[in-house]
């Protein structure tokens, strides 16, 4: 057999070689993410600085995006192509939303506890300011049960 240099990329094979690249380098990313060539939150004001920066100047890129006329339909279709991967999102964080409400719905019971009683419809609004005052108050109590 002879050999012969590429002439074209199968977009397939790159693709399968990818996922299967990604699906055993899992050691290596956690080893990455644990010792990273410098600390993410060593220099606060700098990375603030760094990250407006960025900002300000993707914004005539985004802007120009939000005004292209094929926008809404690039966004449908990537909403529909993701919405398995939503809807398999509640089985797969179900643990981690259980240990939120643990935390969180006793805070919403407390607060529930100190309202006054509902009125008429539309005369709840001193009800609502009283429920948000009351989870203002305990604010940091859910971190605190960490």
């Amino acid at each position: 057999m002879a050999i012969s240099a590429r002439t074209q990329l199968n977009p397939q094979t790159g693709a399968t070689n990818w996922a299967a690249g990604v699906g055993r380098s899992g050691a290596k990313w956690l080893n990455g993410v644990k010792n990273p060539r410098s600390i993410p939150n060593s220099n606060p004001a700098n990375a603030t600085a760094n990250w407006t920066a960025g900002v300000s100047a993707a914004a005539p890129s985004y802007t120009a995006g939000l005004s292209s006329p094929n926008y809404l339909t690039r966004l449908e279709n990537g909403a529909t192509a993701k919405q398995g991967s939503y809807t398999g999102a509640g089985q797969a964080h179900q643990p981690d939303y259980a240990t939120a409400a643990g935390k969180l719905y006793p805070l919403i019971t407390n607060a529930l506890s100190t309202l006054p009683p509902k009125g008429p419809r539309g005369t709840n609004s001193a009800r609502s300011t009283a429920f948000q005052q009351a989870m203002h108050a305990q604010k940091g109590n859910a971190k605190a049960n960490r």
